[in-house]
């Protein structure tokens, strides 16, 4: 039945992570160095920290990091272009470029 892992994927979503840093930075350039709005951020009310992908024609064009409230790990594709988000909560700072 898949009941007991919907169950256990719905408390995930409403546990109160513990306080913890991340690297925050509006634009991540391909070598990993922030151009942008670069800092940390301190999590909060259940948020995680996030690292997002962008690929344009199979190439890594930019990223992004931060504290977000949302946070899911997924791929979105498009033709030319795939967006990758990745959360953590594990470890400070985790969601390093």
């Amino acid at each position: 039945s898949t009941l007991p892992v919907l169950m256990l994927l719905t408390l995930l979503c409403w546990f109160d992570f513990p306080a913890l840093e991340c690297f925050q930075c509006d634009r991540v350039n391909t070598s990993g160095v922030c151009v942008s709005g670069g800092g940390t951020c301190q999590t909060q009310d259940g948020q995680q920290c996030f690292l997002r992908k962008i690929y344009e024609d199979g190439m890594l064009s930019y990223g992004r990091q931060g504290c977000s409230q949302l946070c899911t790990p997924m791929k979105l594709f498009n033709p030319n272009v795939i967006v990758e988000y990745k959360c953590c909560h594990d470890s400070p700072l985790c969601n390093k470029f």
